[in-house]
């Protein structure tokens, strides 16, 4: 379930984001070509750390290659030696490290659960709480919203799920075969998009313990989106009434 998902882009070119795929790139990492030296990268990781700061502040459309200089505290000069395309080379770097982060961090949750189901479950709570959690991407969704649609919606999502199911996969692979493997990642990605981008009270939720005292109800927008963490309980609920009928569909066919 990658920020592939999520992350927002500051270019107009919005295939930076539906195409950008998991753990290709590490922070301040040239995705082809000469490593640079450990200077070099401390400094263009500086660079996406300040871009991440200014989309958290000012949005998409309103960060600048000023913007970022500023805030990384570098000339110009020096930003664009390092990211000789400006603006959208920083924004594909971006991405494509905060994807990578995504799903090492979610990794990192899923190593020595055993269980399958319970696997599902911290698979799906904790990539709920990156996206809930990301400055920038709380920014876009609260304010800009229609910057982050276009990658989630329609065609695009395709690109969004076959990441998201090719990360997943193993971790189902003594229960499932590799193809229905990736099918259930599928799903939990689904469910989880639902749960994030959906606003609160936008849709009727079935689910018996309703949201209470949440401190973003009041919204400017009426396309505004204010993500929720997905609690333990609710991802069981999810998982039980969706996830794993499917799996025993899954399990019934392959021994047919």
């Amino acid at each position: 379930m990658g920020l592939a998902l999520v992350v927002p882009s500051l270019t107009a070119d919005r295939r930076a984001i539906a195409h950008a795929e998991p753990a290709h790139s590490e922070p301040g990492v040239v995705a082809s070509g000469k490593p640079p030296s450990p200077r070099v990268s401390d400094s263009r990781a500086r660079v996406l750390d300040a871009a991440v700061r200014c989309v958290a502040r000012f949005g998409v459309a309103k960060t600048t290659v000023e913007d970022v200089a500023r805030e990384a505290r570098l000339s110009r000069a020096t930003l664009y030696r390092l990211f000789p395309g400006g603006r959208d080379d920083i924004v594909v770097t971006m991405v494509e490290r905060e994807v990578a982060g995504f799903f090492g961090t979610l990794a990192g949750r899923l190593d020595g659960v055993d269980d399958p189901t319970e696997r599902i479950v911290v698979a799906m709570t904790a990539a709920a709480d990156q996206l809930v959690e990301h400055r920038a991407l709380g920014f876009v969704l609260a304010h800009e919203p229609e910057v982050l649609l276009p990658h989630v919606l329609f065609t695009e999502l395709d690109h969004v799920l076959a990441s998201a199911g090719s990360f997943f996969a193993p971790y189902l692979s003594g229960l499932l075969e590799a193809e229905d493997a990736r099918r259930v990642g599928e799903w939990m990605t689904r469910l989880v998009l639902s749960h994030v981008v959906c606003p609160p009270g936008a849709v009727d939720d079935s689910w018996p313990q309703a949201r209470a005292n949440s401190s973003r109800d009041a919204v400017a927008s009426p396309f505004a989106l204010h993500p929720e963490p997905l609690s333990e309980d609710r991802a069981r609920w999810l998982v039980q009434m969706f996830i794993v009928p499917g799996i025993r569909a899954l399990t019934a066919a392959s021994t047919t």
